[in-house]
């Protein structure tokens, strides 16, 4: 499916960050393998050189004593540094994830069978499990083979006897982690779908425990979760082990890799074919080694842990259509027929409401916080089913239409709003992705906005922040009304809208959305009197 969940199109968003984090990385670890090079060296030649007195007083200490600190220095500031990168591009990859389970929520409604509490696990914890792939595949991966590919080039070029040697074991540690793939890959697999199982097992029955006590049901669901935590735990422990082995044989490859390399030499070192302290300068740099594979030890652990992750989010699917009608017919008109709403668990409900409107009627709903006017709005966007009546868009019942379709003739802002940390084009442009900038400055101009987006130096291309927290409460609630009305539905239900405004904002933004909405039904919830004209209905909810 097109709207399937894709990480490497997210990640190309942004992927100078990533090519950043990648480099600094790599020079980290090359300075890591740069120190212990020269190190080894310095010490080495230092002592040979202290030996023999004749050139003690010419060996040149400073030299090597400048690369030793530069390599130092340069292995903290890249570590500092790969940190910020690596950071920033993770949370840049979540703000898209965000985005793009905002797109999905809005572009479809979700499988009723899906618990809630699932759901929440898949949206906290498997998202936060997707940073597995670049920061713990993608870039070990990468790292390893720039550094090791480095090294043995090196050596080749000082010994191509020895660079023989080592491609022989550089293979086999490759060997390591394609062994843990396959032989943990499936059971790392496992242990994430049982994890989830087994916190399901755990929460549900804790959520009616007294109704499990009271039929006696309490000690098969602590037994079932027994069972699952047991096997929860043996899979634990197998991984672990497998973690273990990988790890014990990257660092015995490593080692009789380096045994190797220094029999190799010794021969080359009698013959005078190379220093002593080039040999321990050699010898060092493999030292270096284990930092760099020892990550993909693991690698089979958090590529299912990303890969599972991405496949339980994309099994969030939209739910199948059951409504009988796709498409309306003849001028919009929408009617309620005795209808009282109500939260199916609050002990009150509105009284029976019957009216018809049409395109161009406004429909003006007074009432004191907690009336039911939120609940009202959303039995009229077809979230709330009516506790007794009938809400008839085009004389047919609005629940035998397609949710599709629904969306696209009804739209509701509730009074809380979301807004992302994306520039205003961008937050507005998720109702109209194709919308120009006059559109949207013409959006902006109908919700009172107009003034404030000229005062911004960068105008639309502003900077929201994060939750839209560079912006007051009723400059978020007016800019999610702009991006609603580039949506143009037919009805559009407004809860609160004027919460914050003073008299001549609020009297215009009514105004400007009459004049916006003359072929449209707008009906508009508010705890506060509004002077509205004789084509306009002012209703009081009441409550039983």
């Amino acid at each position: 499916m097109k709207d399937q969940l894709k990480l490497s199109a997210l990640m190309r968003l942004h992927w100078r960050w990533w090519l950043l984090s990648l480099t600094l990385g790599a020079v980290t670890l090359g300075s890591v393998m740069g120190l212990l090079t020269v190190s080894g060296w310095f010490i080495t030649a230092a002592a040979v050189a202290g030996l023999q007195l004749a050139g003690a007083g010419t060996f040149n200490y400073f030299s090597p004593g400048a690369l030793i600190r530069f390599f130092a220095i340069s292995r903290t500031a890249s570590r500092y540094f790969e940190r910020l990168s690596s950071h920033q591009a993770v949370l840049l990859l979540l703000q898209q994830l965000r985005l793009w389970f905002m797109r999905r929520f809005l572009a479809s409604s979700f499988r009723p069978d899906t618990q809630s509490a699932d759901l929440l696990q898949r949206l906290i914890t498997d998202i936060d499990r997707l940073d597995q792939w670049p920061l713990r595949v993608v870039a070990p991966v990468f790292w390893a083979g720039l550094i090791s590919s480095g090294w043995l080039a090196a050596l080749w070029f000082w010994q191509a006897e020895l660079a023989q040697i080592a491609v022989v074991y550089l293979l086999l540690l490759l060997c390591v982690p394609v062994l843990g793939v396959v032989l943990g890959y499936s059971r790392a697999c496992s242990l994430v779908e049982l994890a989830s199982q087994r916190r399901h097992e755990l929460l549900e029955p804790l959520s009616v425990l007294t109704m499990l006590q009271l039929h006696q049901g309490w000690s098969d669901a602590e037994q079932q979760w027994l069972e699952t935590e047991q096997r929860y735990q043996q899979l634990l422990w197998r991984q672990q082990l497998l973690d273990l082995c990988c790890q014990f044989l990257l660092l015995s490859a490593i080692a009789l890799m380096s045994f190797h390399l220094l029999v190799t030499a010794l021969p080359l070192l009698q013959n005078q074919q190379i220093s002593i302290a080039a040999l321990v300068a050699m010898l060092m740099s493999a030292m270096a080694l284990p930092e760099i594979w020892l990550p993909l030890a693991t690698l089979y652990r958090h590529l299912a842990d990303s890969k599972m992750a991405k496949r339980r989010l994309n099994q969030i699917q939209p739910a199948i259509e059951n409504g009988r009608y796709s498409t309306l017919e003849g001028p919009l008109q929408l009617e309620l027929q005795q209808l009282s709403v109500g939260y199916p668990a609050a002990v009150q409900h509105t009284l029976p409401l019957t009216i018809s409107l049409k395109a161009g009627d406004l429909l003006w709903l007074q009432g004191p916080s907690g009336v039911g006017k939120s609940a009202f709005l959303s039995t009229l966007a077809g979230w709330l089913p009516p506790l007794s009546g009938q809400v008839l868009l085009n004389g047919t019942e609005l629940q035998l239409y397609r949710s599709n379709t629904q969306r696209q003739q009804i739209s509701l802002q509730s009074q809380h709003v979301s807004l992302f940390n994306m520039t205003l084009a961008a937050n507005l442009r998720l109702a109209k992705p194709e919308a120009s900038d006059e559109e949207l400055r013409q959006a902006l101009a109908d919700t009172v906005l107009s003034e404030w987006v000229a005062t911004l130096p960068q105008g639309l291309e502003t900077e929201l922040g994060e939750y839209g927290v560079a912006v007051s409460g009723g400059q978020a609630r007016r800019i999610a009304l702009a991006r609603l009305l580039l949506q143009n539905t037919g009805i559009l239900l407004l809860d609160e809208p004027l919460v914050g405004l003073d008299p001549t904002t609020a009297q215009q933004l009514v105004h400007n959305l009459r004049r916006r909405c003359h072929q449209h039904i707008l009906i508009i919830t508010s705890h506060q009197p509004f002077a509205v004209d004789t084509h306009c209905y002012q209703l009081q909810l009441k409550v039983l």
